[in-house]
């Protein structure tokens, strides 16, 4: 069956591919929204990287759910990880900080907490918790 991961419970499968469509749908919604709270909490970015770098945020915001995507629907943890490992490298090159990567995700996390039916937010929490744990290592 597409979309279930291995030794997946059919149950998960379904709620991953339930979560999938959300994000495709929501993706622009949810990166502007990520986006806003992060400048809205760090006023310090706007005068650090200017117009132009929140541009790029919302840019990156809309990379990141684009790749959590497919993880979420497949049920694949690693997936999402390994990216976030290449985004924080390619980021931290351009004098982006680990934690601003990190809170991005956080946020992410917790907009879908609030906007998505519980088995589709824990589904996708359990997605980006991978992404944050390489973060942390």
């Amino acid at each position: 069956m597409a979309g279930r991961a291995l030794g997946a419970e059919p149950g998960a499968a379904d709620a991953g591919l339930r979560a999938a469509r959300l994000l495709l749908i929501d993706r622009e919604a949810l990166a502007r929204e990520v986006t806003d709270a992060l400048y809205a909490e760090s006023p310090d970015l706007l005068a650090r990287y200017g117009e132009r770098g929140r541009e790029k945020c919302l840019q990156d915001m809309r990379y990141n759910i684009e790749h959590l995507t497919p993880a979420v629907e497949l049920g694949d943890p690693a997936m999402f990880a390994g990216y976030v490992q290449w985004v924080d490298s390619l980021l931290r090159a351009r004098n982006v900080a680990t934690r601003d990567v990190v809170r991005c995700l956080e946020l992410l996390r917790d907009r879908c907490a609030v906007r998505y039916p519980r088995a589709e937010a824990e589904t996708i929490a359990a997605i980006l918790r991978a992404g944050l744990a390489v973060l942390d290592a």
